[in-house]
């Protein structure tokens, strides 16, 4: 019986080991080396950034970047790199934590915002969006016009919002500086928050930029509350700490006059955001 279980206890250890491990891709010493290689994606599925089109097929303004990315790599370090898409996409705490715990040539896709406590734990990327945080509801809910009104306003509102995103953060900053009153009922998942708050007449959230324009796209009751706009973080792709790729990445942005100067990278916007979404990016700036 002691045998049994402590061989138990070696089984769940070492699934547990498993599990935190994250994923590998070639690093960049190698590619040169060897001339060839494949970077791993890591990725969450986030309107816009990334997301499955029609036939299934991953795309979004982040998957398209790294497309150009391993384009010039090819083009101008002369190898032949590849990428792969590694996980599900099913959350955003999955993919960080699995890039934070991978080896080589791994880069983490989707809505990550650039702070200075995960710089702590990942690298980044430069930046290749401000993240546009909007305060929305149904359309049934009267504008808020002033941060004061909140407890008048959305008084009888129940606040959703993600576990572990910086909305989360927003929201609580909302509850003790104007409304400490607001009930908040939490997600597992953006994704969530944003069908909480469509199938709720009096909910509210904060969204990123492009979980509002889904929204909006699919022509849902929505309501942005324009004096709540938060454009104060980045999004950037996130590496392993131990990665050699930083140096290459910030090559391939700063190239040509800078790649976010690019028609290139406008294209990606628009195709992407809509021409809506890119006034929204810019009127933020």
């Amino acid at each position: 019986m002691r045998k049994f279980t402590f061989f138990t206890l070696l089984l769940f250890a070492s699934s547990a080991k498993l599990f935190s491990q994250g994923y590998t891709g070639d690093s960049w010493a190698q590619v040169k080396t060897n001339g060839k290689g494949t970077i791993s994606l890591a990725y969450v599925e986030t309107p816009s950034f990334v997301y499955k089109d029609a036939s299934g097929k991953l795309t979004g303004i982040c998957v398209d970047i790294m497309v150009d990315f391993v384009k010039w790599t090819n083009e101008n370090k002369k190898v032949e790199l590849i990428s792969k898409f590694v996980g599900d996409g099913a959350s955003f705490r999955g993919m960080y934590d699995k890039t934070k715990t991978s080896v080589g040539g791994v880069f983490g896709l989707g809505n990550i915002t650039i702070t200075d406590e995960r710089k702590k734990e990942v690298k980044f990327s430069p930046p290749f969006i401000t993240n546009f945080a909007i305060l929305v509801t149904q359309n049934s809910v009267s504008t808020l016009s002033k941060f004061e009104d909140l407890p008048n306003t959305f008084g009888k509102l129940t606040a959703y919002t993600a576990k572990g995103t910086l909305n989360e953060k927003r929201m609580a900053e909302l509850k003790q500086k104007y409304f400490p009153a607001m009930k908040i009922t939490y997600t597992a998942t953006s994704q969530e928050t944003l069908e909480k708050v469509l199938a709720d007449p009096n909910g509210f959230a904060y969204l990123d930029l492009g979980f509002y324009l889904e929204a909006v796209n699919l022509k849902k009751s929505i309501k942005r509350h324009p004096i709540a706009d938060k454009a104060a973080e980045q999004f950037g792709f996130a590496l392993p700490l131990n990665s050699d790729w930083y140096p290459v990445l910030e090559e391939f942005f700063n190239a040509g006059g800078g790649y976010l100067n690019s028609p290139q990278y406008r294209k990606i916007l628009v195709k992407h955001l809509g021409e809506t979404g890119v006034k929204l990016l810019q009127s933020a700036k």
